[in-house]
């Protein structure tokens, strides 16, 4: 209804300016909601992001503190506050008990721990050549504990943090009642960022990490059908495999956040576990995108079948969908994954016990850079013990630790390039430069877990920032930091593959004998169920250990599958790792199927024994260069994925034998293993 004078009446003009405040709320809605799937497919669980927000929070709370109780309480030294920083990152990053409980008890020994190697530094500081030796006593020890689990590996690096500290610093014994307050701040602060400001949320963290694999795959698939419908460029192929990459990441993110055993009692009839509806979907990728790769889709019945399976593994994103949707509290009540076991000592000569030989390597790198960088710098070498001692952090072989090295001495060498760009750009701006220190952070930690040289990138622009904060920033301090870098570097390498060295081959034997043994492991309890004398607890805790022993292949390989080998060693290792994934799923599906009634028992108890038997001739840590030739893998289930097809114990069993016979060097594969139905290949 118009006025007289033809403007419109009131309520035109509410209703308008009404609908255009909810179209822009939608968009904002559809934008943030555009953003929560990006961040989850980037980042599965937010593992990533909590983190980076954990470290950046407590550094910034800890400072916030340390600053206040300077001015109110007492004269705080640059040791107190070097202290208080390094243990907060270290109280995020080195605490990983899976109870608020154990690390409340970790991080009040870790603490302790730390004051007291500040203290013993404080006591001997009139004789340096003692405080030197100190720091190496204090690097072997923080290794060697690190067999006792979690909790000791934390105090190991709270340790050594603490040495390194007190090595730079040199405090005064009238320091040490600042230093004790700024660690019991520094735990406070800690505690109250991990355990109340970014805490867990195990329902929540694992369902944005299904999502994040359900976009991944569904990235994937979206290659597949481009490539299908427009041809297969080699840009493309790189491009799909990198996304494929993406989803076995995101899934290894998720798998370790799945709970030792379930909590819900028996599973309902035709309800599957969500680690086997995950393994499903991995495989049934896999076999897609080996179809899709491996020939010409020019054909009309090609085109047919690739389309088929596109639309099962379509099904098994919604199988999924569902799972995710079907989880409750209760189901993730063991808590977020299993701690690290302890890792006791083996008998025999110490240079085969792998505590004692790393602790040694360490040591001898921290000596060796010691000696390089004091013939540097009488004052900044402790920046080259501080990398010799990291780059064998999480490093498993020589290859491994050569790969950490070229990343921190490449990402300092970069990181000193933008930081002295910044740090000369933001001269005398302190609230520019406090905030771009907290962005860097933020940045260092989020790149933690994906790349070791992008962490140290982030960090190297941090140092120099906070060098311009000071006041001590020059670039002949950031071209020393970078030499001793290299030392560092050089002495961690040169030590791995000299003394004691740890093949990569050799690594991922023992981790293949760990997962065939655990393998053998299942079969007998499944053997044992079948005669009455099992359980099905014991049959998922067995699963689940298989998973960390597979996961422990694909770490131990990393290095075998880097740009410096060949394209041939490359394929060999990727087909290895296919093969092993493969034993672990159908692993999985046999557990699974074994918990219900089995029809056919004399049937299944003849594919467990050549199981056996194929577990036991399997042997070799060389059998990555066994791969000359793709394997035929068992499709993950009849065509129609009905779930009674999916769960027959006798062909998981066959399975399970058949990819093992692929693993001999020489044998062909029992010919009792036929997959029989089976379909598809990968």
């Amino acid at each position: 209804m118009e006025r007289p004078n033809g403007f419109p009446g009131s309520s035109d003009v509410i209703s308008g300016a009404v609908e255009r405040l909810a179209a822009r709320l939608r968009l904002r809605d559809a934008s943030w909601e555009e953003v929560a799937a990006r961040l989850m497919a980037i980042d599965p669980g937010l593992v990533r992001l909590h983190l980076a927000l954990r470290v950046t929070l407590a550094a910034a709370l800890v400072l916030c503190c340390l600053l206040l109780a300077n001015h109110a309480i007492m004269s705080l030294s640059p040791a107190a506050f070097a202290a208080g920083l390094l243990f907060a990152i270290q109280g995020v990053v080195s605490i990983r008990d899976p109870s608020a409980h154990q690390r409340l008890r970790t991080r009040l020994l870790s603490g302790m721990a730390g004051l007291a190697t500040i203290a013993l530094f404080s006591l001997l500081v009139s004789q340096p050549r003692v405080v030197d030796g100190l720091f190496l006593v204090v690097a072997f020890t923080a290794v060697f504990v690190r067999r006792w689990g979690p909790r000791w590996t934390a105090v190991g690096m709270f340790s050594f943090m603490a040495s390194f500290a007190g090595a730079y610093f040199r405090p005064q014994l009238t320091e040490l009642p600042g230093i004790a307050l700024a660690i019991a701040v520094t735990g406070t602060a800690a505690y109250l960022v991990r355990e109340i400001v970014v805490r867990d949320r195990p329902l929540a963290d694992l369902r944005s990490a299904l999502a994040g694999v359900d976009h991944r795959v569904g990235r994937v698939a979206a290659l597949i059908g481009e490539g299908g419908r427009s041809g297969w460029s080699d840009r493309r192929r790189r491009r799909v495999r990198a996304a494929h990459q993406g989803v076995r990441d995101a899934m290894g993110v998720v798998e370790a956040m799945l709970p030792d055993e379930p909590q819900r009692g028996e599973a309902a009839p035709g309800e599957t576990p969500l680690a086997i509806e995950l393994f499903d979907l991995n495989l049934a990728l896999e076999s897609v995108l080996a179809e899709a790769l491996a020939h010409d889709i020019a054909g009309e019945a090609a085109r047919r079948h690739l389309a088929d399976s596109l639309r099962r593994l379509a099904r098994l994103r919604r199988r999924l969908r569902r799972a995710a949707a079907a989880l409750t509290e209760a189901d993730l009540a063991s808590g977020l994954g299993p701690a690290m076991p302890a890792r006791p000592g083996t008998a025999g000569p110490f240079w085969r016990d792998d505590a004692t030989r790393l602790a040694l390597q360490v040591t001898l790198a921290c000596a060796l850079a010691m000696a390089g960088g004091m013939w540097l710098s009488a004052d900044r070498w402790f920046w080259a013990v501080l990398t010799a001692f990291l780059v064998f952090t999480n490093a498993q072989s020589r290859g491994d630790t050569a790969v950490r090295a070229l990343g921190r001495a490449g990402g300092t060498a970069a990181g000193i390039v933008a930081g002295m760009g910044m740090a000369t750009l933001l001269h005398g701006q302190f609230v520019p430069s406090l905030v771009l220190c907290a962005l860097c952070t933020f940045l260092a930690f989020f790149f933690l877990q994906a790349s070791y040289g992008t962490m140290t990138f982030f960090l190297t622009v941090t140092l120099s920032l906070v060098y311009g904060l000071l006041g001590n920033f020059t670039p002949d301090l950031l071209i020393l930091r970078l030499e001793e870098t290299v030392i560092g570097t050089a002495s961690g390498t040169l030590v791995s593959f000299l003394v004691f060295p740890q093949r990569t081959s050799a690594a991922t034997g023992k981790a293949v004998s760990a997962f065939l043994k655990d393998l053998d492991r299942l079969m007998q309890a499944i053997e044992e169920r079948l005669d009455g004398n099992g359980s099905d607890w014991r049959l998922y805790a067995i699963s689940r250990a298989l998973d960390r022993r597979h996961a422990a292949i694909l770490a131990a390989s990393r290095p075998l599958g880097r740009s410096w080998a060949s394209g041939a060693r490359r394929r060999s290792v990727r087909i290895g790792r296919l093969r092993f994934a493969v034993i672990s799923h159908w692993a999985h599906r046999l557990a699974a199927a074994c918990i219900r009634p089995v029809d056919d028992v004399p049937a299944l108890r003849r594919e467990l024994a050549r199981c056996r038997r194929s577990i036991a001739a399997v042997a070799g840590p060389d059998f990555f260069q066994r791969m000359a030739t793709p394997a035929h893998f068992a499709a993950a289930g009849a065509p129609d994925g009905s779930a009674e097809d999916e769960l027959d114990p006798v062909l998981a069993a066959r399975a399970v034998n058949h990819t093992l016979a692929q693993l001999l060097p020489e044998a062909p594969a029992d010919p009792g293993a036929s997959l029989g139905a089976s379909q598809g290949s990968a």
